[in-house]
């Protein structure tokens, strides 16, 4: 520097030529001393080079002959919980995690500027746009247009504390509140993890209320509300980047958007969106139980919540999706959630104490131990699947430990009730008392092997049959959980778990079976499923069409049989007055199917990208789980020469150049907005 500045004074003084005035050079700036390698940098610059040389090198350690480790000791680790752009991640190698800290200080050294403080860890962020893998992209939606207005802020958090709290437990009620005032009164100041949350909130609420309380309540539809926060839900998270950013917040929220799916989207898809759940909960450490992890008693309350909460989901979706329980996480150790109020909760308590009396969080604990049987025994499933299959001897040590581990969850259930149910505390008590019951019943029913069934020799001579009698009980105890008479408020979460191929299985073969116990028993479901699930009337479904025709060809054929064993007509059900009066008999006619015949396979269609394009015979009797209905060519119905069959009120307004086929669910974009699915 110093020479610089000596060779620069000696050049001669520049003129202006503007104003022929003498530039003066200022002084010279004093020479900088050149920085010494900082000590501590390097320092730590060796101890990464040590640790990763440690790494590569290192040898597994010989098992001991003397010790042999159990299986509960093979995944031990304890790892630790580290900050890394603002977010929470889990490692569970201390070597990684050792190295991590170095390098964060190393990065604090070399720092010259002071970063901002972000409020949140979800805020210090932009849009990510690897989001856009698991949610639609609407990140260019105006989230300010797509905010409930504010008194109906507080109405759908009501409605949340009625229906859906109860069930999920995945916030503290007392913490979320007052961002419920504040989003009503001061919006701009919500945090985006909070907003996020917030939707997600306001979109549960609108997915427990029905048609007619939505309209009264505020002013719109079901469909547009669920439509409007959904994309709010979905918009939100994008926002923050839920594959980079992680918090409990942006967490509990993602569950409780997952909560809004069934029904609504592809079941397949929901389960594998749900995986990416579990992987985000992994990399934030809940599959380690907070106390080994250090963490406060409420921080750890609140993990064990959400983290049995996602392994539910995963559960349900896996058997939605006609996956076992095997597929469930297992490498975990977190407790389950305690016996205790919101109200017993807060941030900085010290200590905690699980109540002995009843509480809030009776169904949780009750859903905890049947999620526990599916992860802890996959026996279960092995035996289900032995008995689909129409084996004729399962397996007798499987089976065995089979009915022992579930006479061991009724045996735990009802230990549960007892210390903690009590049926005048509110509806989700007496939903407990039915879950468990109703629970253990179909799981029982399941592993029962086909020559045990008391319907063997009758009703029941092959694997058919008791497929049959499987599709007709799993629809009864759907059925039974409906008609819970205190318990209309969680109607819609009972509901959600309706599968339209097993009910398009059911009335499929009735069009061959036309007598016995099971027959009977099929009819009188049918007639109930009509009842509550009214949406199997818009037959611009595809799968609900599938159920007309074969509802009313299934009819048809009764009908005959019973003026003939009689010898006077049936009175026909109104539901199928109703599917008569919107689908053209003519059209009926067209199913490909034969009356003398059982209704045995469906053709399956390919997706275009899987040439050969000729399509595929499924047997139907494959069909419990493992078909998606969404890639069902459902244009079987269709009529030769025509379109896809339309109610009679549209045959004569929709031309058949409008008709769309039903979209492949190959992708995630396709998937949560395919033209399809009627689930924004």
């Amino acid at each position: 520097m110093a020479s610089m500045a000596s060779s620069s004074s000696a050049k001669p003084p520049r003129v202006l030529a503007c104003a022929n005035v003498t530039c003066t050079p200022s002084t010279p700036a004093p020479a900088r001393k050149r920085r010494r390698p900082n000590q501590d940098l390097q320092q730590r610059l060796a101890r990464c080079e040590e640790l990763l040389s440690e790494y590569a090198t290192a040898k597994p350690a010989a098992p001991s002959s003397s010790e042999s480790p159990s299986q509960e000791d093979i995944w031990k680790p304890l790892g630790k919980l580290i900050i890394d752009d603002g977010g929470v991640k889990f490692i569970d190698s201390f070597l990684w995690a050792n190295i991590h800290s170095e390098l964060s200080a190393m990065r604090e050294i070399l720092e010259d500027e002071e970063t901002e403080d972000a409020s949140t860890p979800a805020e210090s962020h932009a849009s990510d746009l690897n989001a856009g893998l698991v949610l639609s992209d609407t990140s260019n939606a105006n989230l300010e247009e797509l905010h409930p207005q504010p008194a109906h802020v507080f109405r759908l958090w009501q409605i949340f504390l009625e229906r859906v709290d109860p069930l999920t437990k995945v916030i503290h009620v007392p913490s979320v509140q007052p961002l419920l005032v504040e989003a009503a009164t001061s919006r701009g100041n919500v945090p985006k993890n909070i907003e996020a949350l917030l939707f997600s909130i306001y979109l549960m609420a609108s997915v427990a209320l029905n048609e007619d309380e939505c309209i009264d309540r505020f002013g719109y539809s079901k469909d547009e509300a669920y439509s409007r926060f959904s994309k709010g839900c979905r918009s939100a998270l994008m926002r923050i980047g839920i594959l980079k950013n992680y918090d409990l917040v942006v967490l509990q929220a993602l569950v409780l958007y997952l909560f809004s799916l069934p029904g609504r989207y592809d079941r397949h898809a929901a389960w594998i969106l749900n995986g990416v759940t579990v992987r985000i909960a992994q990399k934030m450490g809940l599959h380690r139980d907070g106390e080994l992890l250090g963490l406060s008693p409420f921080e750890t309350e609140m993990r064990r919540r959400i983290w049995w909460q996602i392994l539910l989901l995963d559960a349900m979706y896996a058997l939605m999706s006609g996956l076992g329980h095997s597929l469930l996480p297992r490498s975990y150790d977190t407790k389950p959630p305690l016996n205790i109020n919101d109200s017993d909760l807060y941030p900085n308590m010290t200590t905690i104490q699980p109540r002995d009396g009843p509480t809030d969080m009776i169904f949780r604990l009750i859903c905890s131990e049947v999620t526990n049987i599916m992860v802890d025994t996959p026996e279960i499933h092995l035996v289900i699947l032995q008995n689909e299959m129409g084996l004729d001897s399962p397996d007798p040590d499987k089976l065995e430990k089979a009915c022992r581990r579930i006479n061991e969850l009724e045996n735990t259930t009802t230990d549960i009730l007892m210390k903690y149910c009590d049926l005048s505390m509110g509806p989700i008590h007496i939903l407990a008392t039915q879950t468990k019951s109703i629970m253990v019943e179909k799981l029982r029913e399941l592993i029962c092997p086909m020559r045990n069934q008391p319907e063997w020799g009758n009703d029941i001579r092959t694997p058919k049959d008791n497929l049959f009698k499987l599709s007709i009980t799993a629809g009864e105890q759907n059925l039974k959980s409906y008609q819970i008479p205190q318990t209309k408020g969680f109607l819609w979460f009972m509901m959600s778990h309706f599968q339209i191929e097993v009910f398009i299985y059911m009335v499929g073969q009735l069009s061959s079976r036309t007598s016995g116990q099971l027959v009977d028993r099929a009819w009188v479901a049918v007639d109930l499923f009509y009842q509550f699930h009214t949406e199997l009337y818009d037959l611009s479904v595809k799968q609900h069409l599938a159920a007309a025709i074969f509802t009313i060809r299934a009819w048809r054929i009764r009908e005959k049989t019973l003026r003939e064993t009689r010898g006077t007509a049936p009175e026909t059900p109104s539901y199928v007055l109703k599917l008569q009066d919107l689908i053209p008999p003519d059209e009926i006619r067209h199913t490909h199917t034969k009356e003398s015949t059982e209704l045995a396979t469906v053709n399956v269609a390919l997706p275009e990208s899987t040439q050969p394009t000729a399509n595929v015979d499924v047997a139907w009797d494959q069909m419990l789980g493992f078909i998606d209905a969404g890639s069902i060519d459902w244009d079987i119905f269709a009529m030769p020469g025509s379109g896809q069959v339309q109610p009679r009120t549209q045959v004569q307004t929709q031309p058949q150049a409008q008709t769309q086929t039903q979209p492949s669910y190959g992708s995630y974009e396709s998937a949560f907005s395919g033209n399809g699915i009627n689930w924004m």
